[in-house]
């Protein structure tokens, strides 16, 4: 269902929610990154359409849950084919192999959740998906640009450090220290792992 502004988005997200929200940056009223924000959530996949001068926007854009980005003005055509792709992703996921466990986390494909010591951990879509790499191989290194195409497929606007934020953003939400992470390891001049329970 299509929102002229954000506070038409916020109104369609509270009644009945959404499942891939694509948002231009520059709406009447505010912000699309702000949008991004309140609509965000278990499941909703975003989509940010940036102009050439909102560049520096991005890190913020990732920062507040931004999934994908594309350059505005949209070729609809390319819109279109980026929503299927997202959407073939997606029903990928759902057919999912089952939970893994890797110590205290428990992570579930089928219903894209994830529990440590038993507690829920709200992630987006797109932390959910690095984590899930992740964990199919503890202790496998993940270079950062195979954990690019694995997770985020082909994208003009992301780049390596795209990996590093995200990879805080799960250190922060799986209660793991950034100083001396003990869940998801930093092998420097690599990339990560998630570390093998003892």
């Amino acid at each position: 269902m299509p929102a002229g502004t954000g506070g038409q988005a916020r109104q369609i997200s509270e009644r009945q929610g959404f499942e891939i929200a694509v948002v231009d940056n520059r709406l009447p009223d505010e912000r699309g990154f702000q949008v991004i924000s309140a609509v965000r959530g278990p499941g909703v996949e975003t989509v940010a359409l940036l102009r050439d001068e909102d560049t520096m926007d991005r890190i913020v854009g990732l920062e507040l849950g931004a999934d994908y980005y594309m350059r505005s003005p949209v070729n609809p055509r390319e819109l279109v084919a980026r929503i299927k792709q997202i959407s073939r992703k997606r029903s990928a996921e759902d057919s999912g192999s089952g939970k893994l466990y890797v110590g205290e986390l428990e992570i579930d494909p089928d219903r894209v959740e994830v529990r440590k010591d038993g507690e829920e951990v709200m992630l987006s879509p797109r932390e959910f998906n690095l984590l899930y790499t992740l964990a199919q191989s503890p202790g496998r290194v993940f270079q950062r640009g195979t954990l690019l195409r694995q997770v985020w497929g082909e994208d003009e606007y992301i780049d390596e450090r795209t990996v590093n934020v995200y990879v805080q953003r799960l250190r922060n939400k799986l209660g793991d220290s950034s100083s001396s992470p003990k869940l998801i390891e930093t092998v420097r001049g690599f990339g990560y792992r998630l570390a093998r329970p003892e």
